[in-house]
């Protein structure tokens, strides 16, 4: 899959960097806030967004809706504080699921093949 990155913390994007292309993706491209996101997400139009909630500027939340007004993209909101639920949490039909920082390989694995199943819709961990 063609995965976009989205997180503020440096140490946390590189961590998916290295991690996602070990479980056979592609990162398309990182972003260090909202608005970056919906920058490269017009630019890339990844298969799957991983975004961290909490950004400077636009957060992850706000982005993603700008992202799914224009095309539905499964999403993957990380964030420190635990179960985290962003409003209109999928609410495009695309799959959608939360993990809570810090993030193992396999739950990682776990949470993309949640949201890019034929069957995921507006999922929730």
């Amino acid at each position: 899959m063609r995965i976009a990155v989205a997180e503020d913390e440096p140490d946390v994007r590189d961590y998916f960097r290295r991690i996602l292309p070990q479980l056979g993706h592609d990162v398309v491209g990182v972003a260090a806030d909202g608005m970056e996101l919906v920058e490269l997400c017009r630019r890339q139009l990844p298969d799957l967004v991983i975004t961290d909630l909490r950004m400077p500027g636009m957060d992850g939340d706000q982005a993603m809706r700008v992202v799914w007004s224009e095309r539905a993209t499964p999403c993957i909101f990380i964030s420190a504080y635990s179960k985290p639920v962003p409003a209109e949490n999928g609410s495009n039909g695309s799959g959608c699921v939360s993990l809570t920082k810090p993030v193992s390989r396999d739950e990682l694995e776990e949470a993309i093949k949640q949201v890019t199943s034929p069957h995921s819709n507006s999922e929730s961990r």
